[in-house]
């Protein structure tokens, strides 16, 4: 999987990183709505860090700690952060659809054919 021309070696259909992702996606989902909670508040420029913060932990949790330093270094675009989960959520589905296409070759209802 590529991110920002950056190459992870990553298998979404392996055990660990599953719950590693799985974790992860639920501290997101509190952190999302805690941020809510106070988004109204906060200097629009503060509100982009805070989302991109929890996109960069999701980032580290799921691909190693330092991975979003080395894709992003000390910038907080938006834009980047979102497009970067959005490349981790193409991989694992083209991973898994890869790995279920295969496993549906074998399945007993198609060998019976």
């Amino acid at each position: 999987m590529k991110i920002n021309n950056i190459e992870f070696d990553i298998d979404f259909t392996e055990a660990d990183t599953i719950e590693r992702i799985s974790e992860a996606e639920k501290i997101v989902q509190e952190q999302n709505e805690e941020l809510i909670k106070i988004y109204d508040t906060l200097p629009q420029a503060e509100g982009i860090r805070q989302e991109c913060k929890i996109a960069k932990d999701f980032l580290d949790r799921v691909l190693g700690e330092g991975t979003s330093e080395r894709l992003f270094g000390n910038r907080n675009s938006l834009a980047e952060c979102v497009k970067a989960i959005e490349d981790v959520k193409i991989a694992k589905e083209e991973q898994e659809n890869k790995v279920n296409s295969i496993i549906s070759k074998y399945s007993p209802e198609r060998l019976e054919r």
